[in-house]
């Protein structure tokens, strides 16, 4: 993975007020930091950060900084951004060692899945798993990973163990992790069935629960056909 170059400088002043400035005059605030060195207040070019970001490596590019003449290897961790607007409000660059390996999140894409066998029956593909997290030298970081869902029948699952394995990474999450699957269509006829068996279900369980509440049905209880009611303790019962 190649590294991209930032123009950084020393962000003078801390707080708020510091940081308003450095964003007015087109800068992205941030804090670097890592194993070896004190924390750096500094402000980067908001456009070259967007676009180091907006390459294949996405937020696991790494990103060169030089600073007092020395250049650190950073990844960009802990993005602030503008709840409306989306703008970059800081940012965090970790320091890394290139012969350390660390961990990061990798996007999955699926492929195949729309031509799969369980899917042309009428199955429906589902993702759950959009990243996975995998441990690296900063280095071999993947840009992505890749998922053959194409094999998939109704009913089958893709998981992390069935994965391309043998790179330069590992695979951090349970192994039996789903990434995808295909779940079988339901008829309206099945759906209707399961609306209709739910609703009995949930009569039957406020019907359960009333007697256990009461320790017995509603007639029972004082033989007008309606719920018995007990102050509380310490409390005085209304009038009738």
């Amino acid at each position: 993975m190649a590294e991209v170059k930032l123009d950084v400088t020393k962000r003078e002043g801390t707080g708020k007020g510091a940081a308003r400035r450095a964003r007015a005059a087109g800068k992205v605030p941030g804090v670097v930091y890592g194993r070896g060195m004190d924390p750096v207040a500094v402000e980067v070019d908001r456009r070259q950060f967007v676009q180091a970001l907006q390459t294949d490596a996405g937020m696991n590019v790494l990103l060169g900084l030089k600073i007092d003449g020395q250049s650190i290897t950073t990844l960009a961790r802990e993005l602030q951004r503008d709840p409306v607007r989306g703008t970059l409000l800081h940012a965090d660059f970790v320091k890394v060692d290139l012969n350390v390996e660390v961990e990061a999140e990798v996007p999955v894409h699926l492929n195949g899945g729309g031509d799969s066998p369980g899917v042309r029956s009428g199955g429906v593909l589902e993702q759950p798993l959009f990243t996975v997290t995998v441990r690296a030298l900063p280095a071999d970081l993947p840009e992505s990973i890749e998922a053959d869902a194409s094999g998939l029948d109704s009913g089958d699952s893709l998981r992390i163990a069935d994965l391309a394995s043998g790179r330069k990474f590992e695979f951090v999450q349970d192994p039996d992790t789903v990434v995808a699957s295909i779940a079988q269509a339901v008829s309206e006829e099945e759906l209707a069935a399961l609306e209709a068996a739910a609703g009995a279900s949930g009569a039957d369980q406020s019907v359960e629960g009333l007697e256990a509440a009461t320790g017995a049905t509603g007639e029972e209880a004082d033989g007008s056909g309606e719920p018995s009611v007990e102050a509380a303790p310490g409390a005085e019962k209304e009038p009738s």
